[in-house]
């Protein structure tokens, strides 16, 4: 994105929703902030970056872009999963896709818990996507300051740094110090639901987003590719709670991160099983486990009319 002057400002403003974090911030401050609360500001030159308003009122505008866009996402997106496979059921087996039933009040418990945290982890988060709004990161606008091949490879690289580092921190979240005061309130339910996703002591729940923004003060990304990538960690995480697991390879799916939280002690990452396989601490949820809620592989295969061996 390039500040060319008043007229492509105007433009930005209109289709700041699509410009990434940092142009829906433009959008929403001018044609909600100005429009509705400090209507004085659109008398005021527009500045890159939004240098013409305060770093304050940047920060509780991010804030509450944060927290609102996250219980949009999350109350639908969890919302819509958890009708698809808890409540829509097996016309002949009256069973659901997720081959459980949430416990009384979990629900309720879940959302109300993921509700209260948000306001904290949101809060924590802003600064963050503030420094990125200030053209304080590597976050770029043009795509021609790093070319397109960059542009394509740089998800991955966001996802291999993300989960080497997840996975160490959601370890040490795993230690006697500190699962008691902070972890433990995530795993209160070893069956989770798609609302399991955000219920998280607040600290442990920003200590596990840090990784995303350390990513953009080391390596360059484009700022809509950001704006997505942290939409679909999103996504993600509520994913991997909803129990349907798809089992691709080298991928830590829902019935990976399912035995995490029944068996505890394995599958700490959050996308791939490679820094689980490399520590030992991977545990393939079709590996046949008597006591696993997923058939054997070959079971599986059997099921799906593929030979034992394929």
């Amino acid at each position: 994105m390039e500040w060319k002057g008043e007229g492509t400002e105007a433009m930005e403003y209109v289709i700041g929703l699509g410009l990434g974090m940092d142009g829906t911030l433009a959008w929403v401050n001018r044609e909600v902030v100005d429009r509705w609360i400090t209507p004085e500001m659109q008398k005021v030159e527009p500045l890159p970056h939004g240098r013409h308003y305060s770093e304050m009122r940047q920060y509780l505008v991010l804030w509450a872009m944060l927290y609102v866009g996250t219980m949009i996402m999350y109350l639908g997106s969890a919302g819509l999963t958890y009708h698809l496979f808890y409540r829509t059921r097996d016309s002949k087996t009256g069973q659901n896709l997720a081959k459980w039933e949430p416990e009384a009040g979990q629900l309720r418990n879940e959302i109300s818990t993921s509700a209260t945290s948000l306001i904290f982890i949101t809060a924590a988060v802003a600064p963050f996507e503030l420094m990125v709004a200030r053209g304080w990161t590597k976050v770029y606008w043009n795509v021609e300051d790093h070319g397109w091949a960059y542009l394509l490879v740089s998800p991955l690289l966001f996802l291999v740094f993300t989960d080497a580092c997840i996975y160490w921190i959601h370890r040490i979240l795993h230690h006697r110090w500190f699962y008691a005061p902070l972890h433990k309130l995530h795993h209160k339910y070893k069956e989770t639901t798609p609302f399991s996703a955000f219920a998280f002591h607040p600290l442990d729940g920003w200590l596990q987003g840090v990784p995303y923004h350390i990513f953009v003060f080391l390596m360059p990304f484009h700022h809509i590719t950001y704006g997505a990538a942290m939409l679909l960690v999103g996504l993600w995480t509520i994913n991997i709670h909803d129990r349907i697991d798809l089992d691709l390879p080298g991928v830590n799916g829902a019935g990976h991160h399912t035995l995490h939280h029944q068996r505890f002690n394995y599958n700490y990452g959050q996308y791939f099983v490679h820094m689980d396989k490399l520590c030992g601490t991977h545990l393939d949820p079709y590996g046949g486990q008597k006591w696993s809620i997923y058939p054997s592989r070959a079971e599986k295969n059997l099921s799906a009319g593929k030979p034992k061996d394929s």
